[in-house]
């Protein structure tokens, strides 16, 4: 509350001070940059409790971009996860599609590797024992081998 006291007491103490230089000096020029200046110093007045706060900040830029390209990092790992979840979820959906084509019905599910940072599909764990109908296809239109697909034994 002091602090608040104190900087209205200097605001209107500023304000009378400049009034009453503002009518001592002639009119003209001179009276014309006595206002400029005299609004400066009362803008100084009014903003000087605002420069003597300490927000408690210790900002270093390193450290700042420290931060932000570790938050980067995160939102792109975040974002390749997602996508990769996305590949695999669709892609499993392709499989389910074409197995209820051929009358069968199952629930793949599909793991995806990384190629310069774009995911592929890789593997197909599949919950029926082996349909080659169906294998063929997911090797042919999926380009996933025989080797990585992994069917149900009878």
């Amino acid at each position: 509350m002091e602090l608040f006291r104190s900087w209205l007491l200097g605001i209107i103490a500023s304000a009378l001070l400049l009034t009453i230089v503002y009518h001592l000096i002639p009119a003209g020029k001179v009276r014309t940059v006595a206002r400029l200046s005299g609004g400066l110093i009362l803008l100084l007045a009014f903003l000087g409790p605002f420069g003597q706060l300490d927000p408690g900040w210790d900002l270093d830029y390193n450290d700042c971009a420290r931060e932000i390209q570790r938050m980067i990092d995160g939102f792109q790992q975040e974002n390749l996860d997602r996508t990769r979840a996305i590949i695999a979820e669709r892609t499993a959906a392709y499989i389910s599609d074409k197995g209820n084509e051929l009358g069968i019905i199952c629930h793949p599910v599909v793991s995806t590797y990384l190629d310069d940072g774009i995911p592929f599909p890789d593997a197909v764990t599949m919950d029926v024992p082996l349909q080659q109908e169906l294998a063929d296809c997911i090797t042919r239109e999926l380009g996933i081998p025989m080797e990585r697909q992994f069917w149900q034994e009878r």
